[in-house]
């Protein structure tokens, strides 16, 4: 954070960005940069979201679920396996993406309580959290749920990279961000453990009505 490239709100700390502009295209080009990494470790990815989301009982009873940020869908994969209708949106799926479509999650393109969850592991690149918390409101019904898989905070050991855009001083400073922002009860909190640099713990949250 001392690059200049960070500024500190609050508990939390934000990429500087020119414009929405600037970050939607610096954003849309990590995965050429990553793909072959991501192709190396989908196997190994798979398994490891099976595992997550064989382990979320809320999940698991939903009949639809909306992955945000999921790049090449491993995740929308792994809940096909378990037999659940899912897909998802990324700002770059890259060509012939069978299981994730353009789209932003900051102004998401599918209608009102149209999803019983919405999945992500990419609170860490947000633009405006505000919206985005809206966005997952709007296309869930009371009673539905978020579930987000987060990394550890900048105060608990975690170093951000090229591409992350927000991050949180610990997991209660992002919690926290997360219930103010939106009409929301956490029903289960998880540590998911190590994958490889990264430490993962899952935030199981239930709309609740506004």
């Amino acid at each position: 954070f001392e690059s200049g490239l960070w500024e500190r709100d609050g508990e939390l700390a934000r990429r500087k960005y020119g414009s929405y502009e600037e970050y939607v295209e610096h954003q849309a080009a990590k995965l050429d940069n990553i793909v072959h990494r991501l192709e190396e470790t989908r196997s190994d990815d798979y398994a490891d979201f099976v595992r997550r989301f064989e382990g979320c009982a809320g999940l698991r009873k939903s009949r639809n679920v909306l992955c945000l940020g999921a790049r090449l869908g491993t995740e929308v994969q792994a809940m096909h396996s378990l037999g659940l209708f899912a897909i998802g949106i990324d700002l770059n799926p890259g060509p012939d993406n069978l299981y994730v479509v353009k789209g932003d999650f900051h102004a998401i393109q599918f209608p009102d309580a149209s999803v019983d969850a919405v999945y992500t592991n990419v609170f860490d690149h947000v633009y405006d959290m505000g919206k985005m918390i809206a966005e997952i409101e709007r296309i869930i019904p009371v009673g539905g749920l978020l579930v987000a898989d987060v990394l550890k905070g900048f105060e608990e050991g975690f170093v951000p990279g090229a591409y992350e855009a927000t991050h949180w001083k610990n997991v209660d400073a992002l919690l926290t961000e997360i219930l103010r922002l939106g009409h929301f009860d956490l029903l289960e909190r998880r540590d998911l453990g190590q994958v490889r640099r990264d430490h993962w713990i899952q935030l199981v949250l239930q709309k609740r009505q506004a």
